[in-house]
């Protein structure tokens, strides 16, 4: 018995890693996969990042995308949360306005866990210069893996 549960806790993170996890109250849990992502409509973005020497190539889908097909709707408040528990809030207006994508790639290869993987919020800064700011780049959660209605 102590051999499956050490089994169950060692590979659950790992199951979870690659997952993205949409959930809100009273409502049950919409988790999909690397697979579920790549089947919606991807849209890339070519932009700088303060984390990064040059402007790279973000392949993804539209946050909005993926919050009408999970929840209906754009609701008025997102919190996005990464593996380590960081988070952040988005509203409704910059989703629409700016259209974040959830990247799952980086210059055409997936996005490793420890190169900011496998999911990563990103605002095309390039296209929008004026949120080049640090209120939107701390709004660009990396290892994402949870977003929820607030």
């Amino acid at each position: 018995m102590k051999k499956t549960i050490l089994t169950l806790t060692l590979c659950t993170p790992m199951v979870f890693a690659n997952s993205l996890q949409f959930s809100q109250p009273e409502s049950s849990d919409v988790i999909l996969s690397l697979s579920d992502l790549e089947a919606f409509p991807a849209t890339t973005y070519h932009t700088s990042l303060p984390w990064l020497e040059r402007p790279e190539k973000f392949i993804g889908v539209k946050l909005s995308t993926l919050l009408v097909s999970a929840y209906g709707e754009v609701p008025n408040t997102v919190e996005l949360r990464a593996l380590n528990d960081y988070h952040a809030y988005l509203s409704k207006q910059d989703i629409l306005q700016y259209q974040p994508i959830v990247a799952y790639k980086q210059n055409d290869h997936y996005i490793k866990i420890r190169h900011k993987g496998p999911y990563w919020l990103i605002y095309p800064l390039a296209e929008y210069p004026e949120i080049n700011i640090s209120q939107y780049h701390s709004q660009m959660v990396w290892q994402l893996n949870r977003i929820k209605i607030k």
